[in-house]
């Protein structure tokens, strides 16, 4: 399977699973950043190098598309991908408006590639953990859960030459997958309703940040629970994620900071008292230790399971619905904290 990978900041250890995994062969690397395409090109032994996301997309030789460009970017080159009859692999968020969704969910449902968002938290060990509580009753129903994810940004917010990137005017409640994506993956529930609040601290350490430095959300499920989510991009304190589940079987909790993805405290089966359990992930030694860190153990997971879906023809963990239900929600909490009202997150199968 040939393989093009748009976006070198991100992209690149992407592109080093793509080149590792011999279902797979990286033909193309697409940047607009000269230095990074020929660095990437001569480490990966790569020779189509691409400056511009058109004549990248239009190679025939192309069977799929991994896209790790600015989030601004994910929807209209995920619709040109498709259309050009590319699978498709976009790092999260899915869209960034309602509108981008309804062109993206148009576009898809037009055509047989297989789209796929990399969210890598529910691939995560000890969201794996939860999942398996869950699915064996020992949890119960869940009737509320909480995610929090605090990562400062500030080293991202401005260009070289001082510009402000992208980065700098996102919503925080935009990006909102890494909280949305475990507790809808592991239960098939859908967000329903969003109502969004924002606070932000003293302005002169802000450095021109256009947005709130946090934003939370409560969502009502469609199976009648709740679910508050609170994001923020600026912040001062380490990088953190956190994720409980409230059943009436049992609870189950992330650990904090390093110990997030890992780490679990869990009661189960009516009973309270709590288990401390630490979990790993599966061995995929076959693709080198080097590949294994920060998010490359998950990276990995999620390219095995996208290569898999296009040659067996089956939906990818995280498809286009799921990526959407897991986006839409943020996107419609943004929308509330400027109308102070509920806000309704569309089903976006009503769409097709």
């Amino acid at each position: 399977m040939n393989i093009g990978v748009a976006g070198l900041r991100f992209g690149m250890s992407w592109a080093q699973v793509f080149d590792a995994y011999d279902e797979t062969d990286l033909i193309a690397i697409c940047d607009l950043d000269g230095e990074k395409r020929d660095q990437a090109g001569e480490l990966l032994g790569v020779e189509s190098l691409y400056e511009s996301f058109d004549e990248f997309v239009s190679d025939e030789r192309i069977d799929a598309i991994a896209l790790f460009t600015p989030a601004p970017l994910h929807a209209e080159q995920s619709i040109k991908a498709i259309k050009a009859g590319k699978h498709v692999l976009c790092a999260v968020p899915a869209v960034m408006d309602m509108e981008e969704a309804r062109s993206l969910v148009e576009a898809a449902s037009q055509s047989d590639r297989i789209y796929m968002m990399a969210e890598n938290w529910v691939y995560e060990p000890a969201v794996v953990r939860a999942h398996e509580l869950y699915g064996n009753g020992a949890l119960g129903q869940i009737y509320y859960a909480e995610a929090e994810y605090y990562h400062g940004v500030e080293g991202l917010r401005r260009n070289p030459d001082g510009s402000p990137t992208w980065r700098n005017s996102l919503h925080a409640l935009q990006y909102p997958t890494h909280g949305t994506s475990p507790y809808l993956h592991m239960t098939g529930d859908r967000f329903t309703e969003a109502m969004g609040f924002a606070a932000s601290g003293r302005a002169e350490f802000t450095g021109g940040y256009e947005t709130d430095w946090i934003q939370t959300a409560m969502f009502r499920t469609e199976k009648g629970g709740i679910f508050r989510l609170s994001n923020s991009f600026q912040n001062v304190r380490e990088i953190g994620h956190f994720l409980s589940f409230h059943g009436d079987q049992g609870y189950f909790e992330t650990g904090r900071f390093s110990e997030a993805r890992t780490v679990c405290h869990y009661s189960q089966g009516g009973d309270k008292q709590t288990t401390r359990e630490v979990c790993e992930h599966p061995d995929l030694s076959q693709f080198g230790e080097s590949l294994g860190r920060g998010h490359g153990k998950t990276s990995i997971q999620i390219v095995l399971n996208f290569v898999a879906s296009i040659q067996n023809g089956t939906q990818p963990s995280v498809d286009l619905m799921s990526a959407l239900d897991m986006t839409l929600p943020g996107i419609a909490g943004v929308q509330s904290v400027r109308s102070g009202n509920w806000e309704t997150v569309p089903d976006p199968r009503t769409w097709v």
